[in-house]
């Protein structure tokens, strides 16, 4: 059976699927500090 296909029939679910979106674009996310360390380790060596 497919619960997507039952889920999408709610109406609370649009509103939360908005809810959501927006506070993903709201979160920033910062690199890993390993990462962000080889990032600047190959651009210095570039």
């Amino acid at each position: 059976m497919q619960f997507g296909l039952l889920l999408s029939k709610f109406p609370r679910v649009e509103e939360s699927r908005a809810y959501y979106d927006a506070l993903l674009v709201l979160h920033t996310r910062d690199p890993h500090p390993f990462v962000a360390f080889w990032r600047r380790l190959m651009s210095r060596a570039a």
